[in-house]
């Protein structure tokens, strides 16, 4: 089953009788914490047994099923806590800070036509929620083939899960390999009788993370003396800097996907766990900023809705191996990858190669079969036109351009 979360915001402030209701779901959230943690249980199960009817007695004004869906929030929180306990992480009792609720699906209902959630406060009392409802939000409302999950409530927006069947994935005609880099998705498309090479750049990604980098620094020197005011100019900031960069990030994200539904292909990606840091610094920041595994991320449950086969591989020596004759070069300086045997390309191309036979020697992308050689042109198509889309960044523009 897969499980899709589409965000809506409100038409109207949150009625005071709905604020209510967040306020005590938040504070049975935090009970039932403590009380699991007495307990030592994590599951929600587990914790209706031994504090459910305490809880019917502290609560009695909530509806029971918000209560059951406040053990199941708990219950998560928990159990992310002893995670972290057994990986040795300091962590101080954990709470919920914000005010939300979750209710299921059992406990709401939606209008689907006019947008509005009959919300239950309690026994025989019912608040409705009103929601804008723009085209993006019609494709979700209107698709029957597609069921109602949970509902999470916040003080301004709400966020409504739309569950279906995970579609059979396609048996693909081609394949697209792509390489992650700072910069860029550069890659290879193949297919039984051609090869081509891709590219999705998104250098204004790096541009926006070092802007925002800079101004935190600067907020953080100017206002030293007010850490308060230091904390709050800077998770604005960061806030910011997160919503700009993940729209980019579906923004190429729905380029490659398109391209690849168009012509039933397989992705292949690099499995990038467990990635070394290095010893400079700045370096690191960089490495710690870029969002390789967020783009990886969406790209996998985007092409899971779809039917798309996506496989990942090791990228181990694929940016320093020849792909003719398997030589491992250890010296990468420059841009362009030359060995002893005279194969030279673009050391970004020439790594999702690598990855492409890496993945057809274990069987992932078929029997497919390309000639190398075949990647040596510079012929260029674009595929995505960032200035459409998004206010593109000084001294970067991102975008997504291929061969035909």
């Amino acid at each position: 089953m897969l499980v899709k979360g589409v965000a809506f915001y409100l038409a109207s402030e949150l009625p005071f009788e709905a604020k209510s209701l967040l306020e005590d779901f938040r504070l049975a959230v935090n009970n039932a914490v403590r009380a699991g943690l007495q307990a030592r249980v994590t599951s929600r199960n587990a914790l209706c047994r031994i504090a459910y009817k305490d809880f019917r007695e502290q609560h009695p004004r909530m509806y029971a099923q918000h209560l059951v869906s406040a053990f199941e929030v708990a219950g998560g929180v928990l159990k992310n806590h002893r995670r972290r306990v057994r990986k040795g992480v300091t962590s101080r009792i954990p709470f919920v800070k914000r005010l939300m609720m979750k209710a299921e699906n059992q406990a709401f209902k939606l209008d689907r036509k006019t947008g509005i959630i009959d919300l239950p406060i309690r026994a025989g009392y019912h608040v409705e929620l009103r929601l804008v409802v723009s085209q993006y939000h019609r494709k979700y409302l209107d698709d029957m083939s597609l069921s109602l999950g949970s509902l999470t409530v916040l003080p301004g927006r709400v966020i409504v899960a739309f569950r279906k069947d995970a579609p059979k994935p396609y048996t693909p005609d081609s394949v697209i390999s792509l390489d992650t880099n700072e910069r860029s998705l550069d890659g290879v498309f193949v297919t039984d009788d051609a090869g081509m090479a891709v590219k999705a750049e998104f250098p204004d990604i790096a541009t926006i993370q070092q802007r925002h980098h800079d101004r935190r620094k600067r907020l953080q020197k100017k206002k030293a003396h007010d850490r308060r005011t230091s904390k709050n100019l800077c998770r604005r900031e960061g806030l910011r800097e997160h919503r700009r960069v993940d729209y980019r990030l579906h923004q190429v994200a729905n380029s490659v996907l398109k391209f690849a539904e168009e012509r039933k292909s397989a992705i292949v990606l690099e499995d990038l766990k467990g990635m070394r840091r290095k010893r400079s610094k700045e370096l690191n920041r960089r490495l710690s900023m870029w969002p390789r595994r967020k783009l990886h991320q969406i790209i996998e449950y985007k092409a899971q809705w779809k039917g798309i086969p996506v496989f990942k591989v090791d990228p181990r020596n694929s940016s320093r191996t020849c792909p003719i004759c398997r030589r491992i070069q250890y010296s990468r300086m420059g841009t362009e990858f030359k060995c002893e045997c005279g194969w030279h390309l673009d050391r970004h191309v020439n790594a999702s190669i690598n990855l492409l036979q890496t993945a057809i020697s274990n069987g992932m992308a078929g029997g497919l079969r390309f000639n190398p050689g075949a990647f040596q042109h510079d012929v260029m198509m674009i595929l995505y036109e960032p200035a459409m889309a998004a206010r593109s960044e000084p001294n970067g523009t991102s975008g997504i351009v291929g061969v035909s």
